[in-house]
């Protein structure tokens, strides 16, 4: 193929920030869009000068000779979103999270593998440029050490504003952004211990774990939910760490304390930190037939589901 033609299910605002990236990658295209709400779609397809406004997914596999899907929707319609899509047998992406949930994950994940569909889950974090130069920071100086992550959720500000069902299965809507960046950073843990509490939230908004990585390293999760605090992460290596506090930004610190700005790469200025090369690396996926790390597809994201699942066994 030439050109790679996508079709797009969704025209919320995160369609819009794919939207912004494709356009200026020469070998993609988006040629169709559907959306429940057609006028968002209609709105979406002016601006980004897409040919084809679709009434369902069927009609946008039918009439688009599309090589691959973007599954753009919001979290609470992932799951039954992908199912239906996975029916059309083509390569596609979908915005995190896989599911609400790790069995809804792992369904989607039976039914890929059943099918043999390439696919590719949206950490966009995977593809920080920083996030990369940090880890190339930390081997130029020896063997990482440990992680710190910190997915603390401000959510007295969204609580109200998510429907019940997102909100009663927020760490797995939300916090595997974060919980995410341990299996990125940390590779896989072999052991993981956790605490969880319950403030407000039935399921939890207090989390705390301890894990063991295969290649030795320790990782540490804390998150309070309704505690002001951010998103953040530390790496420890030998006689370096590395900061990320807010996530798009970091710097690094040796043992005489001296500190350097570690700079995003332009594209991770110009778009949503991330986007960018996480699209590049989806085309080659589409072209290859094969996601390459840092990617995630469905049965690799469970990973991450069951650790999120494992922070909250402790709850009480």
């Amino acid at each position: 193929m030439s050109e790679v033609r996508l079709g797009l299910i969704g025209a919320g605002n995160i369609a819009k920030k794919h939207l912004e990236v494709i356009k200026n990658i020469k070998s993609m295209t988006a040629v169709g869009i559907t959306s429940r709400t057609r006028s968002k779609a209609e709105e979406m397809a002016r601006e980004f000068n897409i040919n084809r406004i679709c009434d369902n997914s069927a009609e946008l596999v039918d009439k688009c000779n599309l090589h691959a899907l973007l599954l753009l929707v919001s979290s609470d319609q992932m799951f039954s979103v992908t199912k239906n899509a996975i029916k059309f047998k083509l390569p596609f992406f979908m915005e995190k999270p896989p599911g609400l949930s790790p069995n809804e994950t792992k369904i989607l994940s039976g039914l890929v593998k059943d099918q043999n569909i390439p696919n590719m889950v949206g950490y966009n974090r995977r593809y920080y440029s920083i996030f990369h130069k940090g880890l190339d920071i930390i081997k130029k100086h020896g063997k990482l050490l440990g992680i710190r992550v910190e997915g603390h959720e401000r959510f007295w500000r969204i609580a109200n504003r998510v429907n019940e069902t997102v909100r009663t299965h927020w760490i797995y809507a939300n916090s595997t952004h974060t919980i995410d960046l341990l299996r990125f950073f940390g590779g896989e843990p072999s052991i993981v211990k956790s605490l969880s509490r319950s403030h407000i939230e039935k399921n939890g908004d207090q989390f705390a774990a301890i894990m063991e990585f295969e290649s030795g390293a320790i990782g540490h999760y804390i998150s309070h939910w309704y505690s002001p605090g951010g998103w953040s992460v530390r790496l420890f290596g030998e006689g370096v760490s590395v900061d990320y506090r807010p996530l798009e930004s970091g710097k690094w610190i040796d043992n005489e304390f001296n500190e350097w700005e570690i700079t995003p790469d332009d594209i991770d200025q110009n778009f949503k930190p991330g986007f960018y090369k996480q699209m590049e690396a989806f085309e080659r996926m589409i072209r290859k037939g094969k996601l390459e790390w840092p990617g995630q597809d469905i049965s690799a994201s469970l990973k991450t589901m069951k650790i999120a699942e494992n922070i909250t066994q402790c709850l009480t």
